[in-house]
């Protein structure tokens, strides 16, 4: 995406991975093809990719500097985590992208993680010598404490999300000193707060900016795709709680639709960042730049 200002604070992202990922009927299980076709066709192209059948998906990492902070917003998958196919592309693409921002680990004032999942967490640590260790070691890293405890019981129970989430990627986090266990509506400042929005996990929660009357949402995976405004009831195969994820997604679109916010989803392609706009009964996503 292109780089944003909003009042004092810019946003701008470091992108992983981008490109084709998978059908719709795959992505979302109750969805009816033959309507997510006909969706997808009064879409922006970039959405989808029509000769595989594909969703386009972006993992991605957003940077936000405020006047007082160098934070991050998710951070991918990372490096060195054991995954295979489709999980095992290049990840120097995001280290580039850092370097391209002119930052270094070193520069992170916070990591806020909207969730725990593989694709959110993976640069929070490194593999060094054997230990997982803070990638950023002078960074608070902000998690959901209902999200971390229940990850932290899943693995108690012998669960292992995929990749061993909790323990590579949160663990290390907390004996490091570096983790902040929050409710689900705490504020930084009066620049950023989070929302609790759960469903896709159980304490998901977007993250909200106000700067200079403009004002920003970072909604992690609340939704994966801008179908899921025109269909909201379409939750991904990758909810914990489909049901909750859809009435999640329903009072967030309503709660945005028809103002200035900026929508800043984790996983759109191009550019990323819009409006959503209402639609009879549900809702449309308007790119930026469309």
């Amino acid at each position: 995406m292109k780089p944003l200002t909003l009042g004092d604070v810019t946003v701008t992202s470091v992108v992983e991975r981008d490109g084709p990922w998978r059908p719709p009927e795959i992505m979302y299980p109750t969805c009816d093809k033959e309507t997510a076709l006909a969706h997808l066709k009064t879409m922006a192209p970039y959405v989808y990719d029509a000769a595989q059948n594909m969703l386009v998906i972006t993992y991605q990492t957003y940077i936000v500097q405020t006047p007082h902070h160098t934070i991050l917003i998710d951070t991918c998958l990372g490096e060195d985590k054991g995954y295979g196919p489709p999980h095992d592309f290049p990840k120097q693409p995001w280290l580039d992208g850092m370097a391209a921002n002119g930052l270094s680990f070193e520069d992170i004032d916070y990591v806020f993680c909207t969730h725990l999942h593989i694709d959110h967490c993976g640069w929070n640590t490194r593999l060094i010598d054997g230990r997982w260790v803070p990638t950023f070691p002078n960074a608070k890293y902000i998690f959901s404490r209902k999200e971390y405890e229940t990850w932290e019981e899943e693995t108690k129970k012998g669960a292992h999300p995929p990749g061993n989430v909790w323990s590579q990627n949160c663990l290390p986090i907390v004996e490091a000193g570096q983790a902040m266990l929050v409710d689900d509506d705490f504020m930084l400042d009066d620049t950023i707060w989070l929302t609790p929005t759960p469903g896709h996990s159980p304490g998901h929660v977007c993250v909200n900016l106000k700067s200079g009357g403009k004002q920003g949402l970072f909604s992690g995976d609340m939704m994966h795709h801008a179908l899921q405004c025109i269909e909201p009831d379409w939750s991904s195969c990758f909810c914990w709680d489909a049901d909750q994820s859809a009435r999640t997604r329903r009072k967030v679109l309503d709660s945005v639709a028809d103002t200035d916010t900026v929508v800043l989803p984790a996983h759109f392609p191009g550019p990323t960042a819009g409006h959503v706009v209402g639609d009879g009964d549900t809702w449309r996503f308007k790119f930026l730049d469309d």
